[in-house]
C-alpha cells in the first residue's frame, strides 16, 4: 500500500490486518490508482516544528563573520505576513554585490531550508519555490527560503541583461560564487534565529537556474541534500552562442530577410505528427520519444507543380528545417553542439513573425556573445552575421567553458553524500535542447556506472513540454515532492505525476500560448514564449490550479503507455514501455568534448580580467 503520511500517526489504532483485510484492499486501490498524488505529495519525513528563539529585529543584528568568503551586510530584517503565517524578511549583500534575501518563518519551521535559482541571466533578487504545487510543506510556509541576484542588478529580459559581464567580479558571482555563497549565509541565519541547523537542504532551479543547481552538485557537493535542475543551461558557452545564433543565421538569406516565419510552424508540426510515432497509445499530439523519429521536414513539403502553398512548405523553407533540426554544422556537416530542436517542438520554434523581424533567439545570442561568452567584452562579435560556424570559433567560444559550465561528470562526491539529484527537461524545449540534459545523464553514466548513477540521480524528459513550462504537454509538474521523499524517505521516483491545467495560464511574457495546430486555411500561429522561472518574490509555493488530465512521466529511458483500460486523462491508466533508445548515444558532436570529469576551474578576478584562482 501507497504511503500517506499523517503526523498524528502515532496514537492510532493499530488495525487487524485479518479483520480488516477487505478495507485493506480498497484503501490500497485508492492509493495506487485513485490518488497517485496524494500519495506522492504527502511522502516526506514528519519532523516537529521549531519556533523562533529570537526576534526579526535580533537577527537582523547578527554578527556574520567569517561565514563567506567576504564582508556580509544586513540591510534589512522585518516580519512580513503571508497567507500561511508570518515570516522573517532578512535582506544584504555579500560583497561585493552579491544580493540576497532569506525568509524565516516565525512559527511552523519544520527543519527544512529551500534555496531557489534565477533564471534567465538573472539580475534581481526574489525568493520563491518552483515546481512544488502539490507539495505541503512548501504550500503551508514550513520552509525557510532564500534567493539572490547572482550578483548584480539588471532586467532579467532587456537589452541590459548581460551587461554585468564588462565586469569580471560579477561574471564569476554569476557563474557559481552567489549561490554557494549564499547557502552559508542562510544556513548561518537558520542557526541563530531557531538554534539549530535545518534537518535537510534543497536546492530547486529551472533554466540557468537549472545549471544553477547543477553547479551546487557539482561544484559543492555538501551544499543542499537534495537537488532539481530543470531545464540546465549546463553548456552555457554553446547555448547561448552557437546553439541560438544558428537558429538566427540559418533561418536568413544572404540580404538578411528571414525564410521560415512563425505562422508556417503549424504546418510542419502536424506533418511531424502524422509520420513520427506518439508512442503513448493515445491519439494527443505528444511524442513520448521525439529523439527516435528520424525526422524529414520535406514530409510538409509542396508537390512541385502545387500552386497553393498555404498548406505546405517551399523547397527553401524545408532546407531551413532541416538545418534548425540539426543544430549549428560546419562546412564539413560536423555538429558544433549537441543537437537543434527536436521533432514535436515545432509549435515553439523561435522564430521571428516577419521577414525583416527578429527573433528571441537574436537578442539571446547577441547579447551573450558580446558580453559574457569570451574572456573580454567584444561588442563586434554580436554581429551574428559575422559569425563562423567552424572549429576556430567553436575553440573561441568555449575558452570559459570552466568557468560557466555545468558539465562535472564526476558527482561522486555529491553521491557519497548521500544527496539526490532530480534531472528533467521538456522535449518541446527550443531554448535549451533537451539533448545536453541527456547527453550530460550520459557523461555521468559513463563515468559513475548506471547502477551507481540510479542510486542518486534520475532523468526526466517531459513530453511537448517547452522550456520550463508551457506547451502542448502536460506542464504542471512537482518535482519538490518527490525529491523530498528521495532524500528524506529513500523513495526513489518512480515516476513524476505531471498535469494539464483545466484553463492554461498566460505565458511568461506577452501573448497567448501556441495552442492549437492552425485550421486549414488558417495557418496563422502566435509566437511562442520562453517560460523563465519568474514569478512574485514570496516564500509560499503556488498551488496547482484545477487540472482537466495527469500523466505520469517515468524516469528516463521509459515512457508513459496507455494501458488499454481506464481514463486516458488519468495518470492511473498509463504504464512504463521503454524507450526505442539506449545508452550510450552517440552524439557526433564537438560540444560532447565539454562533458566529462573535473572540468571545472576556480577563477579570479584580477586587474579587471579573469584568470584561475591561485
Amino acid at each position: 500500500m501507497c504511503k500517506v503520511n499523517n503526523p498524528n500517526r502515532a496514537g492510532a489504532r493499530v488495525l487487524s490486518r485479518r479483520r480488516y483485510l477487505p478495507l485493506l484492499a480498497w484503501l490500497s486501490l485508492l492509493c495506487t490508482v485513485l490518488l497517485p498524488q496524494l500519495a506522492q505529495a504527502a511522502d516526506y519525513q514528519s519532523l516537529p516544528p521549531q519556533p523562533a528563539l529570537i526576534s526579526c529585529s535580533a537577527l537582523g543584528q547578527q554578527a556574520l563573520n567569517g561565514v563567506a568568503d567576504a564582508p556580509v551586510s544586513i540591510s534589512n530584517a522585518s516580519v512580513v505576513a503571508t497567507p500561511k503565517g508570518d515570516f522573517c524578511k532578512v535582506e544584504g549583500t555579500i560583497a561585493p554585490a552579491i544580493g540576497f534575501e532569506v525568509d524565516l518563518p516565525l512559527k511552523g519551521w519544520t527543519q527544512r531550508y529551500l534555496q531557489g535559482g534565477c533564471g534567465g541571466l538573472c539580475g534581481m533578487t526574489r525568493v520563491g519555490i518552483s515546481n512544488a504545487g502539490r507539495c505541503g510543506p512548501a504550500l503551508n510556509g514550513e520552509f525557510v527560503v532564500s534567493g539572490n541576484d547572482m550578483g548584480h542588478k539588471g532586467s532579467m529580459t532587456g537589452p541590459d541583461q548581460a551587461s554585468f559581464g564588462a565586469d569580471p567580479q560579477k561574471r564569476i558571482d554569476f557563474a557559481y560564487r552567489a549561490n554557494h555563497q549564499t547557502a552559508l549565509v542562510a544556513k548561518a541565519l537558520i542557526k541563530a534565529f531557531y538554534g539549530q541547523p535545518a534537518r535537510f537542504a534543497y536546492f530547486v532551479g529551472c533554466s540557468d537556474g537549472g545549471r544553477e543547481a547543477l553547479m551546487e552538485a557539482q561544484r559543492y557537493p555538501d551544499d543542499f541534500d537534495g537537488v532539481a535542475a530543470g531545464a540546465p543551461a549546463a553548456l552555457f558557452q554553446l547555448q547561448n552562442s552557437l546553439y541560438h545564433a544558428w537558429n538566427v543565421v540559418a533561418n536568413q538569406r544572404a540580404d538578411g530577410s528571414n525564410i521560415l516565419l512563425q505562422n508556417r510552424l503549424g504546418i510542419l508540426h502536424r506533418a511531424v505528427l502524422a509520420h513520427c510515432a506518439e508512442g503513448s497509445g493515445v491519439k494527443d499530439g505528444l511524442l513520448q520519444d521525439p529523439l527516435s523519429c528520424k525526422v524529414d521536414p520535406a514530409w510538409a513539403q509542396c508537390p512541385a507543380a502545387a500552386k497553393d502553398s498555404s498548406q505546405c512548405l517551399s523547397a527553401e523553407e524545408v532546407a531551413v528545417a532541416r538545418k534548425l533540426y540539426d543544430g549549428p554544422l560546419d562546412a564539413a556537416g560536423r555538429r558544433l553542439t549537441i543537437g537543434g530542436a527536436l521533432p514535436g517542438s515545432e509549435l515553439q520554434w523561435m522564430l521571428p513573425n516577419s521577414a525583416a523581424g527578429k527573433s528571441m533567439s537574436q537578442d539571446m545570442a547577441s547579447l551573450a556573445i558580446s558580453y559574457l561568452i569570451l574572456p573580454q567584452v567584444d561588442l563586434a562579435m554580436g554581429n551574428l552575421q559575422q559569425l563562423r560556424f567552424d572549429d576556430a570559433t567553436f575553440r573561441k567560444l568555449a575558452q570559459l567553458a570552466p568557468l560557466y559550465n555545468a558539465a562535472n561528470t564526476n558527482l561522486l562526491p555529491f553521491q557519497r553524500r548521500g544527496s539526490k539529484l532530480i534531472l528533467w527537461h521538456g522535449l518541446a524545449d527550443t531554448s535549451i535542447t533537451p539533448a545536453v540534459s541527456l547527453a550530460y545523464y550520459q557523461g555521468v553514466q559513463q563515468q559513475l556506472g548506471a547502477a551507481a548513477t540510479d542510486s542518486f540521480m534520475r532523468l526526466f524528459l517531459l513530453p511537448g513540454v517547452s522550456h520550463c513550462g508551457g506547451g502542448d504537454g502536460y506542464n504542471q509538474v512537482d518535482v519538490l515532492s518527490p525529491l523530498m521523499a528521495w532524500t528524506e524517505l529513500q523513495h526513489a521516483p518512480e515516476a513524476l505525476i505531471t498535469g494539464k491545467l483545466a484553463q492554461p495560464e498566460p505565458d511568461f511574457m506577452a501573448g497567448p500560448p501556441p495552442g492549437k495546430l492552425p485550421a486549414k486555411g488558417k495557418p496563422g500561429l502566435a509566437p511562442p514564449t520562453l517560460h523563465l522561472p519568474i514569478m512574485a518574490s514570496s516564500p509560499l509555493a503556488k498551488p496547482w490550479a484545477a487540472l482537466k488530465a495527469t500523466r505520469p512521466v517515468y524516469p528516463w529511458p521509459q515512457i508513459a503507455r496507455y494501458s488499454g483500460q481506464g481514463d486516458v486523462n488519468d495518470a492511473a491508466s498509463y504504464q512504463p514501455a521503454r524507450s526505442a533508445l539506449a545508452l550510450p548515444l552517440d552524439f557526433n558532436s564537438l560540444a560532447t568534448s565539454l562533458i566529462g570529469p573535473d572540468n571545472q576551474q576556480d577563477t579570479a578576478a584580477s586587474a579587471q580580467r579573469l584568470s584561475p584562482a591561485q
